[in-house]
């Protein structure tokens, strides 16, 4: 493993995502709606598929990426509508 990996899995943070945000999986091509969140916890849900879980241990890199330690109550939901003109932007 490089230095600059190392330094990037180091830079881990607990984290609480923002309900309504959307982020980039770290080591992943998915994105996540925030559906509501807790410490350290939350309810993602995936922008494409709606696999929507409840995250625990989420934690956020220098990056801006998220990753969480397990997950639990995973289902399919119906995905929101976009209003018109509403752009879904990562944080």
């Amino acid at each position: 493993m490089t230095e600059e990996r190392k330094a990037y899995l180091r830079s881990r943070r607990p984290f609480t995502p923002g309900v309504g945000r959307v982020y980039t999986g770290a080591g992943s091509s998915g994105t996540y709606r925030c559906i509501d969140s807790w410490y350290g916890a939350a309810v993602l849900q995936n922008i494409r598929s709606g696999w929507t879980f409840f995250a625990h241990g989420v934690g956020c890199y220098a990056d801006g990426a998220i990753d969480w330690d397990y997950s639990t109550g995973g289902s399919f939901a119906k995905m929101p509508e976009k209003e018109e003109g509403e752009v879904w932007q990562e944080s």
